[in-house]
């Protein structure tokens, strides 16, 4: 398995997606596996920020690369 940085594509996070739109861009179904192997590590090392950090829950949520850590 690739690494998540190498699959999900920093140009492609450039600009706010949501989970689902990040899904969609790697042809993955299934949230648990997503947000487990891809999601939470690129969070964790601060690779990717929320849009509402405040409310991580919300519908609204979307991802982008933080651009201090590149």
């Amino acid at each position: 398995m690739l690494a998540p940085c190498t699959k999900l594509s920093f140009d492609f996070c450039k600009n706010p997606r949501s989970r689902l739109e990040m899904m969609n861009f790697l042809q993955m179904k299934h949230n648990p596996t997503f947000r487990v192997n891809y999601l939470n590590p690129l969070l964790e090392k601060g690779i990717l920020i929320m849009t509402l950090p405040d409310k991580p829950n919300s519908k609204y949520q979307k991802y982008v690369v933080n651009a201090s850590n590149l």
